[in-house]
């Protein structure tokens, strides 16, 4: 969502089930809720399913600017040239 808030389906039945207890309604005239009424719901409401994989959005983005702006600093301070720089994360590094 816009402002940062992730909403999935199990945030949908959680609210659900917290506004059925503030009224009162018995647990056994509560709707289950299931996959089917979940994703007319979503249809209904143009609601839309994100995939967020790995580490998404979990670095602070001033912490990120901080660390690029001493890695700036670093190259220069060691004349470190473009060409000699590699990006090497979870995929590895293999040189032939």
């Amino acid at each position: 969502m816009s402002d940062g808030i992730l909403l999935t389906g199990e945030v949908l039945r959680q609210k659900w089930t917290s506004f059925a207890d503030q009224l009162g309604v018995p647990k056994d005239d509560r709707l289950t809720l299931s996959n089917g009424w979940l994703d007319r719901y979503k249809a209904r409401n143009h609601l839309k399913e994100f995939k967020r994989h790995g580490e998404a959005a979990s670095a602070s983005l001033e912490v990120v600017d901080g660390e690029r702006q001493r890695i700036q600093e670093l190259l220069a301070t060691y004349n470190v040239e473009l060409r000699d720089l590699f990006n090497v994360d979870e995929t590895g590094f293999f040189y032939a």
